[in-house]
């Protein structure tokens, strides 16, 4: 008896091994076709710490991926709002741990949040957002 509880406390380990491995593997290669490169991002929603993340945009969405997985999104690229941004200060760029970020408000019909990217990845961002084609301004929200 005591071999067999052996044994299936070893294939108990192997499968959590494997599951270990294969979420590993999918958070790594998962969604390469949908988009560019992850860009590094911190994300918060109201009255929320900020949480690290990457964002990945294609040709019509922009998802968020947190480190639990999907954290926001997909928004469709036509719907989505960028206010104005500001360079992150006080306690935020404390919290963020990274100086010299930039922070900017999205809005995504009735949901708000704060995106705090670096410069190049900020401007990488606004302009996809902002070289939507004709006709996808304002489509129905997704």
């Amino acid at each position: 008896m005591p071999d067999s509880i052996i044994l299936v406390l070893l294939a108990a380990l192997c499968a959590l091994v494997l599951l270990g491995l294969g979420l590993v593997l999918f958070r790594t290669f998962g969604d390469q076709g949908t988009g560019g490169a992850p860009i590094p991002a911190a994300y918060r929603r109201a009255g929320e710490d900020w949480r690290r993340g990457t964002l990945r945009f294609s040709e019509d969405r922009l998802a968020l991926r947190g480190p639990g997985g999907l954290s926001g999104g997909p928004w469709v690229r036509g719907n989505l709002d960028l206010g104005m941004a500001r360079t992150v200060a006080g306690r935020d760029a404390a919290a963020l741990g990274r100086p010299g970020l930039i922070q900017v408000p999205v809005s995504y019909g009735s949901a708000t949040f704060d995106l705090a990217l670096d410069e190049r990845h900020y401007t990488a961002l606004r302009a996809w957002v902002e070289a939507v084609p004709p006709g996808w301004r304002n489509s129905p929200v997704a």
